[in-house]
């Protein structure tokens, strides 16, 4: 896994984060996930949950190191096993990944329930699978794209199914599609960036193509993994220069993202400038070199000149 996986994947683990996800991106306000009542799923192959009845079964995962998964169980005790899969591509069957995903996770569930039951003498037969009347705790995947171009792949099943647009309502009767869950955190219009808040707001707002200085003055940010995720995604170290320089004390209420802009924007022109200088005098050794010192005299006083040997040593590109 790469280093942007690393960085995107400890930005999802803040708690605030992954429940927006869910709760802004996939039920758009219509269910509430308190960030309090998440708790991660480690990286072993096995995970305890709770079946309701006061006991544990143990879990397997899909394992995927660009994945993060946490389980949400609220006050009514009822749980949900939540995932995100990190994706810096394009990944053209990804919806039936997510459903081997889901698939893998619901049947280790139900392996573990009916191993358990078999050690209780709880299962009338072997073929029977599980006890009657067994629940499993539901699964939901999210996948996370942060790439530069837009997500032109498969949304659902149905997307890559070879079969005739006109007969995909006839096929449903007896093969369901599987909608996959999206956000392209790169593309989102106004509205789709105002449902987030916080640290996924700030971090949504400073990944699009083109900045709202407006909104980001609103756009209040509190942990560093914000910014070194937009460092490694943008490939641009400014933004992780920028946050090691704020101490805890004046991180700790909070960063507006107008301020991380202005230093990215400055720190862009100084170092615009210095490229400047230095391509100037690279020019003059090549000019030297080639025992044309008269020449440089002339492009000092005509810029139009000086555009034209750097581009004539290719120090500077056609179209500028």
């Amino acid at each position: 896994m790469g280093d942007i996986d690393i960085s995107v994947k400890n930005f999802i683990k803040i708690n605030s984060v992954f429940a927006q996800l869910f709760e802004k991106g996939v039920y758009h306000g219509t269910a509430h996930i308190d960030s309090g009542s998440l708790k991660e799923l480690d990286a072993a192959n096995q995970d305890m949950i709770d079946c309701g009845d006061g006991t544990y079964e143990l879990m397997e995962r899909f394992r995927d190191a660009e994945r993060v998964t946490m389980l949400f169980k609220d006050n009514a005790a009822f749980q949900i096993v939540l995932g995100v899969e990190g994706q810096t591509g394009v990944h053209y069957y990804m919806p039936v990944r997510c459903m081997e995903i889901d698939a893998v996770s619901y049947s280790a569930q139900c392996r573990k329930i009916s191993q358990k039951a078999r050690e209780d003498k709880t299962l009338k037969k072997y073929a029977d699978g599980v006890p009657k009347g067994t629940k499993i705790v539901p699964v939901v995947t999210l996948v996370f794209y942060t790439g530069s171009q837009p997500w032109d792949g498969p949304r659902s099943l149905y997307d890559m199914l070879d079969v005739p647009e006109d007969m995909k309502d006839w096929l449903l009767q007896a093969t369901p599609d599987y909608q996959m869950n999206l956000i392209d955190a790169r593309h989102m219009t106004k509205e789709q960036l105002n449902e987030f808040e916080g640290d996924l707001k700030s971090f949504l707002l400073m990944l699009q193509e083109h900045y709202d200085k407006e909104q980001l003055k609103t756009a209040l940010a509190i942990h560093r993994e914000t910014w070194y995720a937009l460092s490694k995604i943008k490939n641009d170290k400014r933004y992780a220069e920028y946050i090691d320089e704020i101490s805890d004390e004046e991180l700790e209420g909070g960063i507006y993202m107008d301020a991380t802009l202005d230093y990215i924007e400055k720190r862009g022109e100084k170092r615009g400038e210095k490229r400047g200088a230095e391509l100037v005098v690279e020019l003059y050794q090549l000019l030297a070199n080639d025992g044309r010192t008269d020449e440089w005299n002339e492009a000092v006083r005509d810029k139009d000149r000086l555009i034209g040997l750097l581009k004539e040593y290719s120090l500077l590109e056609d179209d500028v």
